[in-house]
Formats: structure tokens, sequence, C-alpha cells
């Protein structure tokens, strides 16, 4: 049939008997000039013209059909009902030729054809012109009868499926249902790929039971005849037919078999099991796809093949089996699944909404996985026998694929079924856990070549906790195995990347315990995460420190959790050089800290069994506050609270726990001389450089207008508690801001009273400061002229404790001299 072509130009047009409209125009004329129009085409049709008259009218006709309104008005119109009855009545070859390609372009282009058009004889008409002798008439009428019947088909399917659907408005209300095609049409089309026939009009037919057959609805039983399917096993065999049309004919075939099965066994008649196993050795890979399909559909519905055990039986003594199989035994396992184009293909098929094909995809997944504990028994077998001295030169066993009798190298086959989504629930079972804890549990020996396996084997274990199901519902094989071997293999290991999985594992299968409050709350359960504590890990816990990046991170991230949690104590880590790795992350650079780093320092100053002066020792107050500095200037908003309560806990060194939490709850006693006669610093309990913080004094007085609630409060807090720890220090810092803190009393004014009278008790006591310790300082005017005003108002205000506390610091305020 002629291929599709743009719109012609105006002079391109052949010469008609009436003026030619471009499809454009043709498609908006109103009905009544479109029927005059129309009239003028039939007559040049019908009429006395000449037959070459006749055929410039065809192409003009096919010119308009490339345009899908103007071949849907043409095609269920008159003209079409003229052009079948040419097509049966001319007696012109060459014109019916003509009349036969204009047909199936105006069906192809067509995006509805009127039931009309069914009781139109044109079934009659192209199945007249399949009979007749001329070779391009029947290759014509075969193209449009198949474009025909894949129109009637796919309509069918889309009837049956959408019944009064909206969804496809130029169908609506023309049911498929009105279309009868004959069975002489089915047989008439089959008839055509038997041999000796004409190979276009055989390619033709092809096409047309391929595409029909794809749609998987009750059409593909109609072609699956004996006939139908001794014709297309023919084509599919035969070595003269071109490779392209006997793929085609292996396409109907695959398909025949997959939508219906009870034409299986005709073909097996034709192409036999040793066919198909050839094809899967020596055929290309579109062969191999056919083969493998029609094997698959074979084999799902054996069931309904009576004669498949003789099928089966054919293949015994069969030597191209016995490739087919070596092919795909064991070690070959690594070619296909070391490979990720077929592991993501497979994930892709997983995904298949399609019944067929999930039902392929979950046996092919299902059998795979089965291959996975036998491949682990058969590995650690090798392994022990590598190492009792059973097999020479164990770097080969473990490492060549030359040895016939080692399977070590199927191990990273494993590995990569673990990063499928399809397998990797499949693989993870409780049996294979066992085993691969029986596996890490023969690595705690040294033996030759181990370094190799060992990274693979631990990043198996690696990918089967990143599903936090398996830890849960294994948990205690992880706890009273894995975990005792992965620190035995973590100890002396000179592997760097070894010793850094051996922590993450143990730390991932850690965090994901503690997160189900199931287990937490079973006493057995932690009292085994204590002892798993205590025993595996705090021994090893200084050389997790001291090892290289990101294990210390690690380490420090997993004792927080066991802090937490309660299965470590901090009197277990006080040891001064523990104490001192967990404060170095302060000499570094600050960007690198985490939170972790921060809340293990804050366990260690809060703990009651810390000794005060192995703090002092540190002397990193200073850097603490430059910490503090950092993090609120870059708005690492996780790190503000923890990191303003490691100050807290500093600055409570210096001041005892409960005055603390008394001068927290009423900070009006920071002005009480009773109260500060029994909180007298001592040297003795107190960080000698707390005095540090007092230049920090301006980010505290920030942060107590923040916005967060939590973090104003802990921020005012600090704010008091400083200036009882380190008076002077506190004072300086805090006279100095004066500004900011005018500015944060005026933000406070409408929120939080709590904070605004911790501030306004912390100026009232800065200014008896000030004046008891003659200080020389240049205070802002114009911030305490803002500070008064607010005070004033403060004053007057409903709630009798900031009322009060506004009336103590008026009185202060009066005694400060003013300096310009």
């Amino acid at each position: 049939m002629p291929s599709r072509k743009a719109d012609k130009a105006v002079d391109m047009v052949p010469t008609l008997p009436f003026e030619a409209l471009t499809a454009s125009d043709y498609i908006k004329l109103p009905l009544e000039q479109m029927n005059a129009f129309n009239s003028q085409i039939l007559q040049s049709l019908s009429g006395t013209y000449q037959v070459s008259e006749k055929q410039n009218t065809i192409r003009y006709l096919e010119m308009l059909s490339m345009n899908s309104d103007a071949a849907n008005k043409i095609t269920n119109g008159p003209i079409m009902l003229l052009l079948i009855k040419m097509l049966r009545l001319s007696k012109t070859s060459v014109l019916r030729v003509q009349i036969a390609s204009l047909m199936g372009l105006l069906i192809r282009y067509s995006t509805a054809l009127d039931v009309e058009l069914a009781s139109s004889g044109i079934f009659n008409a192209l199945s007249d012109g399949l009979r007749d002798k001329h070779d391009k008439l029947r290759r014509f009428c075969m193209a449009t009868l198949g474009e025909l019947l894949f129109y009637i088909s796919t309509q069918s399917d889309q009837d049956t499926k959408e019944i009064n659907t909206q969804e496809y408005p130029l169908k609506d209300n023309r049911s498929a249902t009105s279309w009868q095609v004959p069975s002489a049409v089915i047989a008439l089309v089959s008839s055509i790929l038997r041999k000796g026939e004409d190979d276009l009009a055989q390619l033709y037919a092809l096409r047309t039971v391929d595409n029909i057959c794809s749609q998987g609805t009750e059409w593909t039983s109609r072609f699956a005849s004996q006939d139908a399917i001794g014709h297309l096993c023919y084509i599919y065999k035969a070595t003269g037919k071109q490779e392209s049309t006997r793929l085609i004919a292996g396409s109907c075939l695959a398909r025949l078999s997959r939508f219906s099965p009870s034409c299986i066994h005709l073909i097996l008649e034709k192409i036999s099991f040793k066919d198909i196993a050839c094809t899967l050795i020596k055929g290309n890979t579109r062969e191999q796809q056919i083969s493998l399909n029609i094997l698959n559909s074979a084999l799902v519905n054996s069931h309904t093949v009576t004669s498949m055990n003789r099928y089966i039986l054919s293949l015994s003594d069969d030597k191209q089996l016995v490739a087919l199989l070596c092919k795909n035994s064991r070690r070959w396992l690594p070619h296909f699944f070391c490979n990720a184009k077929l592991i993501s293909a497979v994930d892709r098929l997983g995904k298949e909404k399609e019944g067929f094909i999930h039902q392929c995809t979950e046996a092919f997944v299902q059998l795979v996985a089965s291959l996975v504990p036998g491949i682990l028994d058969t590995v650690s077998s090798d392994i022990q026998q590598v190492m009792v001295g059973k097999r020479h030169g164990p770097v080969t066993a473990l490492a060549g694929r030359a040895h016939p009798k080692s399977t070590i190298h199927l191990f990273p086959v494993i590995l990569h079924l673990l990063g499928s989504a399809s397998f990797k629930h499949r693989v993870v079972t409780g049996h294979v856990l066992l085993q691969l804890a029986n596996l890490i549990k023969i690595l705690e020996a040294p033996f030759q070549a181990r370094d190799d396996f060992q990274m693979t084997l631990l990043r198996v274990l690696e990918a089967a906790t990143e599903e936090p199901s398996v830890i849960l519902n294994e948990h205690t094989v992880f706890m009273s195995r894995i975990i005792p071997s992965l620190s035995v293999l973590y100890k002396g290991n000179k592997d760097g990347d070894a010793r850094f999985l051996c922590l993450k594992i143990l730390a991932d299968v850690m965090i994901v315990i503690f997160s189900d409050s199931s287990l937490t709350s079973d006493e057995q359960t932690i009292t085994d995460l204590k002892s798993i504590s205590q025993r595996h890990f705090l021994p090893l816990y200084p050389s997790f420190a001291e090892d290289e990046d990101p294990i210390p991170i690690y380490a420090q991230k997993l004792l927080v959790m066991l802090m937490e949690h309660g299965c470590v104590k901090v009197s277990d880590i006080l040891h001064k050089a523990t104490v001192s790795q967990c404060f170095e992350f302060l000499l570094g650079d600050l960007s690198n800290a985490n939170v972790s780093n921060v809340k293990l320092c804050f366990a260690l100053v809060s703990a009651p069994e810390m000794d005060t002066y192995i703090l002092s020792q540190l002397q990193v107050v200073r850097r603490i506050g430059n910490l503090l500095e950092f993090v609120a200037a870059k708005d690492m908003d996780d790190f503000l609270e923890p990191t303003l309560e490691l100050c807290r806990a500093f600055i409570i060194r210096g001041t005892g726990s409960n005055r603390s939490v008394a001068l927290s709850k009423n900070p009006a006693l920071l002005l009480d001389s009773a109260f500060s006669m029994s909180i007298a610093v001592d040297q003795q309990t107190c960080v000698m450089d707390i005095c540090d913080f007092g230049g920090n004094m301006g980010i505290f007085l920030e942060l107590v207008g923040n916005s967060d609630p939590q973090i104003s409060d802990l921020a005012s807090d600090c704010v008091v508690l400083l200036l009882k720890a380190a008076p002077r220090e506190a004072t300086v810092g805090l006279l100095t801001s004066l500004p900011k803190l005018s500015t944060v009393m005026d933000l406070l004014k409408h929120d939080s009273h709590r904070c605004l009278i911790r501030l306004l008790y912390g100026l009232a006591f800065s200014c008896r400061q000030y004046l008891a310790q003659g200080m020389i300082l240049s205070i802002s005017v114009p911030a305490l002229m803002r500070v008064e005003a607010l005070v004033s108002v403060f004053k007057g205000s409903n709630d009798s404790l900031l009322a009060d506390a506004a009336s103590y610091l008026s009185a202060e305020l009066q005694r400060l001299p003013r300096c310009g």
C-alpha cells in the first residue's frame, strides 16, 4: 500500500473533472456543500469517464485520506460504498488494484467505522479480490482486509472492557458488535499462509494474524485452527523465506500459544522440543525469545497437553539439551546474575500487571531463590576443606573459576540478588541467615584468601539488614550469633572497609531493634542487648574512636543510643582517654561535627560520676562557645538544643544541680544574699574555664529571642546560671550586649514572661555587680534608655512576677552612671 505522504501542493493534484479541494478545506464544508462535492466525486467514478480519469480521482482521494477527519467522512459515506461496488464489478485489474489500495488507506487513517459498513458487502468484495489470479490485486486486498480485521478486533476488545464508556468519543454509539466476520473470511486469510502463495500477500496475512493475536482477546482462538498452525509452523521453519517473514510467523505462534493454550499441542507436533532446544543454543536473539515464549507456555499449561510426557521423553538422548542444561547449571549463574541489566529486567517484569508475565516472573524468581541455600552449603564446605588443607592451592580454590570443584565464585551471585527488589524478600529467609551466621563464624579463624571473601560476605549481610523486617523477625540470630562474630572479625582486621562494615552492620541491627517497642519492652531482649553492649561493643570502643573515618562517627552514634536506652552507663566510659576522645571533634573543623558528638559530651558532663577536674583539664569551654556561635550562624537548628544543653551542663557544674533548679524556677534568687552565700562557688567543683562563656553572652541573648520556646528557655536559663557561676565575666558580657538585650526584651513583651523575667533579674544582678566590683565599661546609653522605657511598661503589667522584676531592675538602673 502507498506510504503516507504530506499534503501535496495544488499543482501536484491530478487533473480532475471538478475543482479540487485540500483536505483541510474539504472537512470544513457545510453538509449540503459536502454532499454536492461528494456527488461530483461519485459522478467522476461511476460515469462514462475514461479509466485514466477515474484513476486520477482515486489518486485525489488517496491524498484526502491522509487526513483522519477527511478519511472518516469518506469511509463512512457513499464514496466507500461505491468503491466496494467497483472493486467487485470492475473488469479493469489496474483500477481494482488502486481501489483496494485506496480502501486500505481509508480504513487505516479512519478513527471510526460506522456499523453500516458491515452490511456493505466489503468482506465479499475483498474476499473476491483475494481469490483473483492477479498477484498485485491479491496483495492489496489482503493488506486492506488486514487493516479492517485489526480495527474490528481492537474495537471488540474495547467494547468488551468499556461498555457505554465516554473515554473514546469518536467511537461512541458505534458498537463493533454489529461486525460479524464470517468464518470463511478467517479461513481465507489462513489459506494465504499455505505453501506456494505469493510472498508479499503472505507477509500481509502474517502481519494481520500477528496484530490481531497481540490483542490477547477471543479473536486469537479464531486463528488457532490446525491448518493455520500448520501453515505458520511451515513458514517459521522454511529456510528459503526471508528472516523477517519467518520471525513474524514465530511471533504469531508465540502469541497463539500464550493466548490460546488449546493449540499448544498442535505447535509441538510441528516444532518439537528438540527444535526449541536447538534454537535456544544456536538461534539469534529474536528466535530465542520466540522459543522461550513457546516453551514457557507449554510448561505453564502442561496439564492441558495430554502428550506432554512424550514430548519431554523425546529429549532424553538429545545432546543439545545437555548443552542447554550445562549452560544453565550453577557455574553459569555469575554470568547471568552478576549482570545488572538482567537483574533490572527481572525487576521491571516483576511490576507487570499482566497475569501471564507476572506468573512467569514469580516462577523464575522462586526457582532462582531456591538455589541460594544450596550455594551457601557448598561454599561453606569449600571453605572448610581449604582450611583443613584438603585442597591444595587455597587461593586458586577460592578465587579461581578454573578449579573444577570450587563453587565459592558463586557467592557474589547472592550479593547481586539482594540488590534486586524482586529477589531480596525471597532470598533472605531464616534458614539463609543461619547459613550466613555459620559462614561468618568460620571467618573468625584466619586463612589464606579470607580478605576477598569476607568483603563479599559482609556486603551480603549489609544488604540483608537493609530490610528492617529481616532484623525484627530474626533478631535472636543477629544478637546471639552474627553480632558476636562481627566483633571478633573486627579485631585485628587489616582491611579498613571490612572493619567499617562490621561496625555498620552492628549499628544497623541495634538501631532497628531499639526502634521496635515490642522488643524493647521484653526483659530478655534488653538483657541480651546489655550483654552485647558490655561484651562486644564497649571493649572495642577505644579502637572504634581511633579508627579511620567514618568508623568513629558510627561508634559515637551507637554509644549515644546505647546510653539513652540504659545499655551503657556513663561510668562505663569515664576514662580520661575516652572522655578526651569524645571532645576531640571541637578541635577540628566544626562543620564536620554531628549531633551525636554533642549528645555524647552532654551525657558525660551531666553525669554525677563525671570528675569535674577532668573536664577542667580539657579546657574546652571556649570551643563549645565557638560551636554555639557556629551552629547559630549556620541555622543548624537540629544542633541548637543539644549544644545549649551542653553549655548549661557545664555551667551547672559550678552552681550545683539542686541550686540550679531553684535558680531556674525563681531567678529572683540572683538578688538574694543568703542564696548567694550558700552557692559560693567551690573551685574544686567548678570547671575552671567556665568564665570563657562570658564572651558568648551575646549569642545566648540572641537565642533567648528564638521562635522555638525550648531554645528560648534554655538560652535564658544559661544567662541566669552563668551570671551566678561566673558573675564578673557574665556581667561584662551582658552589659556590653545591652543593645541585643533591649531588642530581645522588646520581642518577648508579648510572649514568654518566664524568659523575660529571667532577663530582667539578670540585668538587675549585673547592675549590682557593676557597681560592687567598680567596673569600668562602655555602656550604650541609647540602649540603656530603651531598656528603661520597656521596664517602665513592664512595671504596669498585670503579671505580678513580671511587675516585681521590672521594679527591682528599675531601681538598679537608676544607680547606673550615665556616660555620654
